[in-house]
């Protein structure tokens, strides 16, 4: 169940449900990235390395 269903239950909910707003965008970009033929080192983050890499590596490593 999504915590904005019951919002004052939980005092973190808004909390929540912007950790589950990145984590939507960046599963679609590791998705995308995946579809490329690159590996991504994680979900988390894939998002901005996406939006910033210029080369495989920088994909790969995570750093940008």
């Amino acid at each position: 169940m999504d915590s904005s269903c019951t919002p004052n239950r939980r005092s973190d909910a808004a909390r929540i449900n912007a950790t589950e707003s990145r984590w939507d965008k960046d599963m679609d970009a590791y998705k995308r990235l995946r579809a490329d033929g690159l590996q991504p080192n994680k979900i988390d983050g894939a998002a901005n390395v996406e939006k910033k890499a210029e080369t495989a590596f920088q994909v790969e490593s995570g750093h940008v």
